[in-house]
């Protein structure tokens, strides 16, 4: 009974371990801003720091696209897609 027990124990944590790393790998907002081809529109400089330089502004930012091209985010989407704009390219304090 107890290899049994070691067993179940070992493959339940490979399976959470295996699938925590899975989804850190894959953000919310990074499928978010590949589904929605941002970077057809933001390609010569793709994000721009100085021109959204706090948070608040790059919220502002993705809802004005968002609102100009009828892209249909819901604000919890436009949320997501900024904390991955932020994490990855802004750096900006929340």
């Amino acid at each position: 009974m107890k290899k049994a027990t070691l067993f179940l124990t070992i493959t339940t944590l490979s399976t959470l371990f295996l699938s925590h790393s899975a989804f850190a790998e894959l953000h919310p907002g990074k499928v978010l801003h590949e589904d929605n081809n941002c970077l057809k529109c933001h390609v010569d400089k793709p994000y721009n720091p100085v021109k959204t330089d706090t948070y608040p502004k790059l919220v502002k930012s993705i809802r004005s696209c968002n609102d100009n091209l009828g892209i249909g985010l819901f604000d919890d989407e436009i949320e997501e897609l900024a904390d991955y704009l932020n994490d990855t390219y802004y750096q900006h304090k929340k």
